[in-house]
């Protein structure tokens, strides 16, 4: 590869992509910050008046569709259309979903969620399937190249939810859904307009590799046990967002109605703490990065398979910060344990606490696990293989996690930030241990 290719050693097609995925996950994470909190508020309010238990379900059912429309984006991908098409339609669909969150109408809600979960399977596991494809003849820059991808998605995710925050604070619901709508004809045009930096990338289906080697041929034995690592790594990352989803659901809830969010005599919009996550990320991203590098050198990093395990472990960490603010409150779990039936609210220290480890939790799997995706999976089945990781994804981050918060109503927010801390906590110890037998299968080095 040319200099004169690349920015900062790395294809200038990365940059393409980073920025079109900024701006998806700007008016992605926008409208999530948003989302549970405009279905729980009431109709006095500007809301749709659903019950908290209510909004949590129809949210996670909202986030699983998404993801696992991945799968078959993937698929036609494959098949059909190719990354780079699947991409661009994906792109347009979300464009007129967005849009059409910013119209008050109850039907125009559904179907716009509808129109999102259709644009974020086409253009999801493509766009990460094409940068790793950018660094098919580079794999050692492969992971920092994940890693500057990754700070894209949270650049857009932070400022997305302050911005709709402020939106929605001083002029409404709808205007805070028009600027994601807005965002996303961003992303679009800076995708459509730096097409001629991405080469022949994505640009033709997998048929020529299905003919060469037919899907209905058995896999070989080096596939088999490739995929086998593949479907464990997939496990550990199922549960890591089970409880890192709670983000967008219950801990958002959490904000909403028990946190004390005054700051300087000024209310603190909920959506603001949605903000702190991708923030931490983009300070946190390139300290953890430029660590595992200083570890690769003196031979001594970590396989993929021990940082997904350890990314759980500290995610737990970070919901121990949550029962310590669930406690600060009162409970009624443990009677006289703390301050029973007492209504005052916890401080947003224990958020901030919260999301800084769940942060550093994701840094460890999230970026890892792509990159171990890109290069475990079988060449015939990459994009679909990626499809599955996010529906994976959508399953823990959407149905299992809102499934989970939802017993808080009659279980109380101590106890499920109490059993998610230990489960989490335990789980990352366990795969830890078990990486050297894991790696072992795929004789991964």
């Amino acid at each position: 590869m040319n200099k004169s290719d690349t920015i900062l050693g790395h294809p200038k097609g990365l940059f393409v992509l980073f920025f079109t995925e900024l701006w998806e996950r700007f008016s992605y994470y926008g409208m999530r910050a948003m989302l549970v909190l405009y279905m729980a508020a009431t109709v006095a309010e500007g809301g749709l008046g659903f019950t908290q238990k209510d909004a949590l379900y129809i949210y996670g059912i909202y986030v699983t569709l998404v993801y696992l429309m991945a799968v078959p984006g993937g698929i036609i991908a494959d098949k059909l259309l190719g990354q780079r098409k699947s991409v661009m339609l994906g792109g347009l669909l979300l464009c007129a979903g967005h849009g059409l969150m910013a119209t008050p109408a109850k039907w125009a809600f559904f179907m716009a969620l509808g129109l999102i979960i259709l644009g974020v399977g086409l253009l999801k596991p493509n766009i990460s399937t094409m940068v790793g494809s950018l660094y098919e003849n580079d794999l050692k820059n492969q992971n920092s190249g994940f890693t500057i991808f990754y700070m894209g998605i949270n650049v857009g995710a932070g400022i997305g939810a302050i911005l709709v925050g402020v939106l929605r604070l001083k002029y409404g619901w709808h205007w805070g859904f028009a600027a994601a709508g807005i965002g996303m004809v961003f992303g679009q045009i800076v995708y459509i307009w730096g097409q001629k930096y991405l080469g022949d990338i994505g640009l033709h289906t997998n048929k020529e590799a299905i003919k060469n080697v037919s899907t209905k041929e058995p896999l070989t034995k080096k596939e088999f046990k490739k995929l086998l690592v593949l479907l464990i790594s997939f496990a550990i990352v199922l549960v890591f967002w089970v409880a890192f989803e709670q983000a967008g659901g219950l801990m958002n809830l959490y904000t909403e109605n028990y946190t004390d969010r005054t700051f300087m005599s000024m209310e603190i919009p909920s959506e603001f703490f949605q903000s702190l996550n991708p923030f931490y990320i983009m300070i946190f991203a390139p300290i953890i990065a430029a660590l595992w590098l200083k570890l690769a050198k003196k031979g001594k990093e970590p396989s993929s398979i021990f940082k997904m395990g350890l990314g759980n472990l500290i995610l737990g960490v970070g919901f121990i910060f949550m029962v310590f603010a669930s406690m600060e409150r009162g409970s009624d779990i443990l009677p006289g344990f703390m301050f029973l039936d007492n209504p005052a609210k916890s401080g947003m220290h224990w958020l901030m606490f919260a999301y800084l480890f769940h942060t550093l939790g994701e840094l460890a799997l999230s970026p890892v696990s792509l990159s171990f995706i890109s290069k475990m999976a079988p060449k015939r089945m990459t994009s679909s293989v990626m499809g599955l990781y996010f529906a994976v994804t959508g399953i823990g981050g959407g149905a299992l996690a809102a499934f989970i918060g939802g017993f808080a109503s009659s279980q109380g927010e101590l106890m499920i930030f109490g059993g998610i801390a230990i489960f989490t906590i335990t789980f990352g110890i366990i795969v830890m241990l078990a990486t050297k037998k894991i790696n072992k299968i795929a004789d991964e080095s």
